[in-house]
């Protein structure tokens, strides 16, 4: 046998030596070191908001999860400010979260959310502005858990919805904007917001704006401007912030249909959800927004919609831009670089889209991750962000029977992240 021959077979054999180990494999993990910040071992989280000083706050919304509607009897909060790793206490004190008697008006037929003004009803975002004030969006909206296996997601009713904003110096009530019906409709479901304090931006008291997401699981969706001194403001329900027809998320293998009563239980639907996380960037020119129901990355100036002339909602829709897709996310968040974070709960991940290079990449990602909700970006340079287990509601096909079927697991968890780049709050 010749020299070549033998050379040939040894190649042979060696391409052949081979074993599992070296089947190529996911890494599961990308990106800077995740570090647990908070465990939920309470109530059901959403938001997270972190101040200049290292405060942080969540909240717990009424509308999404029946064991964080107050019912007389249980005392529950809406917002809390974390004291310890496993520790909240209601914000700004246990009586604002509680309306009087519950968060439901039984007297009314059918059964509808207090108009209560005075009280937080059903918080789903918490943020801090530029200012190092927390502002808090009230959607006006519970669960009714009078019948805990048929709960009842109530309608607004005017005084319900609102912003409300608290100096965190005194940790008093600075302002409370109550919506009018032209800006918040009975099926809207008021979810992220966004605040700019250039104070040309509301004539003479230099309060400035703040834009709002309406992620009516009805379809009544829509992008909302604010004047901060004035209340009033425009809606704008672009064909973009509605879902996309048949979209069904998959969070670590599973497919995520949607339930909204006994009957779809037998036939589960696709996800309602509609424009849901919000972002601005840097220059406060440009409003990013993205719907639950939909992997695109949507923008719109911010001009856009502060225009109130007549026709104003045509000329917005036509400056209305995809940006392409960057997964399935719930919360936005931007960076003093530009660089927009959505969470992609598809991956496990985090994603970040550049307006330099015009496309998403992955930022973070980890086994631990499942549903991103919400993040916020601290002086720190951190992001923070929790992970709630959205996807296991009892809303979420298969959840829906007799009885519900919650497959959350406790506790909820809010980790953090170095930005790239010092990157940092805006």
């Amino acid at each position: 046998m010749s020299i070549k021959t033998l050379a040939s077979l040894a190649v042979l054999q060696l391409a052949f030596a081979v074993g599992p180990e070296d089947i190529r494999t996911d890494p599961l993990t990308e990106g800077p070191e995740l570090e647990i910040v908070h465990y939920y071992t309470g109530q059901w989280p959403t938001g997270i908001a972190v101040s200049n000083v290292g405060r942080k706050f969540s909240c717990y919304p009424s509308a999404l999860d029946v064991a964080n509607t107050y019912n007389g009897l249980v005392p529950t909060m809406q917002v809390g400010e974390l004291t310890d790793m496993d520790s909240e206490v209601a914000y700004p004190n246990a009586s604002y979260n509680q309306s009087p008697g519950g968060a439901v008006n039984r007297l009314a037929i059918p059964a509808v959310t207090k108009g209560d003004s005075k009280h937080l009803l059903g918080v789903q975002s918490v943020i801090i502005d530029s200012q190092d004030t927390l502002w808090i969006l009230d959607t006006g909206r519970v669960q009714d858990f009078q019948d805990p296996n048929h709960p009842i997601l109530n309608a607004t009713v005017p005084g319900g919805p609102k912003l409300i904003n608290i100096n965190l110096n005194t940790n008093q009530i600075v302002k409370t904007i109550i919506f009018n019906t032209d800006l918040v409709h009975p099926d809207s479901y008021l979810n992220d917001v966004r605040i700019d304090r250039n104070p040309k931006l509301s004539g003479t008291s230099g309060q400035g704006a703040a834009y709002i997401t309406d992620s009516s699981l009805e379809g009544d969706n829509a992008i909302i401007f604010v004047d901060l001194a004035t209340g009033k403001g425009t809606r704008n329900a672009f064909k973009e912030t509605h879902t996309i027809y048949g979209s069904v998320p998959y969070v670590w293998g599973d497919p995520m249909y949607q339930v909204s009563g006994l009957a779809s239980a037998l036939k589960p639907g696709f996800i309602t959800f509609g424009a849901d996380g919000i972002a601005i960037s840097p220059d406060y020119n440009t409003l990013y927004f993205s719907v639950i129901g939909g992997r695109f990355l949507y923008s719109v100036p911010t001009a856009a919609l502060r225009d109130s002339r007549n026709g104003y909602q045509a000329r917005a829709q036509a400056q209305v831009k995809n940006l392409g897709e960057k997964g399935i996310s719930d919360g936005l968040e931007t960076d003093s670089n530009g660089i927009v974070y959505a969470g992609n709960v598809e991956q496990d991940a985090i994603s970040m889209y550049s307006p330099q290079t015009t496309y998403a990449t992955i930022f973070v990602r980890d086994p631990r991750i499942n549903w991103v909700d919400t993040m916020s970006i601290a002086s720190d340079g951190y992001l923070y962000f929790t992970v709630n287990q959205l996807n296991y509601l009892p809303a979420i096909y298969p959840g829906q029977g007799l009885p519900l079927i919650d497959r959350r697991k406790r506790p909820f968890v809010a980790f953090r992240a170095k930005l790239p780049n010092n990157g940092n709050k805006i």
